[in-house]
């Protein structure tokens, strides 16, 4: 709301909406995307800076911040991408 994108769909549709981010080059409102359900962009979460970033882990499940280096998420980090200039 803050920038005035509206998003939809899923992980996947919003991938294929952004644009490609070097992940060296990773800015706050970037989006991280992951395998997390042996599919391509099947999760997808909001970079905050210094290798965090906040996502709902499932449907039911509260929003978090946890880590890019995190054991779990480290391994199934696939893209960043972004939907600002």
């Amino acid at each position: 709301q803050a920038v005035g994108i509206k998003v939809g769909g899923s992980a996947a549709d919003i991938a294929r909406q952004a644009r490609p981010v070097d992940p060296a080059q990773l800015r706050p409102g970037d989006l991280v995307f992951f395998n997390t359900r042996n599919r391509p962009f099947s999760h997808v979460g909001i970079y905050l800076g210094e290798d965090r970033f906040v996502h709902a882990p499932s449907e039911k499940g509260k929003v978090r911040i946890d880590s890019l280096k995190s054991n779990y998420f480290s391994k199934r980090f696939e893209a960043a991408r972004s939907l600002l200039d």
